[in-house]
Order: C-alpha cells, then structure tokens, then sequence
C-alpha cells in the first residue's frame, strides 16, 4: 500500500513540474511577441602603436620568459631577447536590459541592444636600450616586432566578420529571461547579460589561443639563428 502512496504523489509532482514549463514557454511566447529583438553593434580598435628604448636585457628575458610561460612554455636556452611586442586585448559586451510586464504579474526581461567591442590597446614594441641604431640587429629586431604587430592586426581584421555573425546571433541562441512576481528582477537582469557574455567569450577565447599560437611561430629558435646568421653575414659584408 505505501508503495502505491508514493507512486501516487510522484505522478501528481510529475504533472506540476510539467504544468510549470508549459507555463514558462507560455509567458516566453508571450514576451517575444511584445518586444523587437535587439540592436546589435560590434566595433573595434586598433590602439595607438608606441615604441619604448628604454628597457635593458634583463626586463626583456623576464618579460619574454613569463610569455612563454603562459603558453606553458619555456624560454629558449641562451636567448637574449633584444626586441618584445606587448599587446592586450580588451572585450567588452554591454547591453541595455529592458522589462515588460506580461500576465499574472510576470516581468520579461530582454536586451533591447548589444554593443560588442574587441580591440587592442596601448600595443608597445620594446627595442633593447643602447642597441647601435644603424645595427643590422637593431634593424632585424625592430622587422621582427613589426611582423609580430602585423599579425596582431591581419587576426583582428580576419576575426572581426566571424564575432559580428557570432553577435547577430546571440538573441536567438540566449533569448529572454522570465522573472516571477517574487523574484528580484535586477539580479535576473544581471544573469542575462553574463550569458550574453559568455556565449561570445568561448569565441573570442579561442581566438586569443589561435593569434598567440600563430605568434610563436615566429618565435622559434630556428628563426632566431637565422636572424643571427643574417646579421652576421650583413655585419661581415659591411667591414670588408
């Protein structure tokens, strides 16, 4: 007999938890017929380049070894670094969050726009200090941070078309959020926008790993021998 009594109120939650979603699709429904789906704007930036000559051999090795180091990696044995590019990226996502009230005292909750913006700034190219600017090193360094900003900048333009796609698509694929008579609606308000943000970050996160990925294949020691051996060869030539 009490096997049948539990059966019984499990049958009854089952039907209630089932009412309560056919109700919250009814409410959503309800919400987007209401409301415009979201204006959507993504912009960029590419920073105003800057060049530093003031750092010695030893701020170089320590900056360049703890970039290898967040890539898992370790600095080259014997390299001397007498060049580094810094870049840091910004991404940001901000959005107004409207509400409408729907029946029964529901309040829906939706982006009326979504401002996406990727870009860079205050990228710095560091050249040795007190390295002979008529040096084919100094000029073989300077090339070679040059080439690592061109890749920073050829990735964003490359990147760009696929996060705006990415953006357009965000209202369809997060929607809109349902807030209870008893819920705090600017906490619920919060929580949407954080989903907004991370259904692009996965994106621009996997972009990161590929430009930084790209980056080190100029930064092997193979490239740094021939850079040498250039500049030997070059130094050599102009003695004669």
């Amino acid at each position: 007999m009490e096997k049948v009594f539990f059966t019984l109120i499990f049958s009854v939650m089952t039907v209630n938890f089932a009412l309560a979603a056919d109700d919250t699709d009814r409410y959503m429904r309800e919400c987007l017929s209401i409301i415009s789906a979201p204006k959507v704007k993504v912009t960029s930036s590419y920073g105003k380049l800057k060049y530093n000559f003031e750092k010695d051999s030893r701020y170089l090795r320590e900056e360049t070894a703890r970039k290898y180091k967040e890539k898992g990696l370790e600095i080259p044995e014997g390299f001397e670094p007498v060049g580094l590019t810094k870049v840091r990226d910004g991404f940001t996502v901000n959005m107004n969050v409207g509400q409408a009230e729907i029946s029964h005292g529901y309040m829906c909750l939706y982006p009326q726009n979504i401002d996406v913006h990727l870009g860079f700034y205050v990228p710095t190219i560091y050249i040795l200090k007190d390295l002979d600017k008529s040096s084919c090193t100094y000029e073989v360094a300077l090339r070679h941070e040059k080439t690592h900003m061109q890749i920073y900048l050829e990735a964003l333009d490359y990147f760009l078309p696929e996060l705006k796609k990415a953006s357009d698509g965000l209202f369809e694929k997060v929607g809109v959020r349902i807030a209870a008579p008893d819920e705090h609606t600017p906490t619920i308000a919060e929580q949407l926008h954080e989903d907004y943000v991370n259904a692009l970050n996965e994106k621009v996160e996997a972009w990161r790993q590929e430009v930084e990925a790209e980056q080190l294949k100029l930064d092997t020691p193979e490239q740094y021998l021939l850079e040498s051996k250039l500049c030997e060869r070059v130094e050599a030539a102009r003695k004669r």
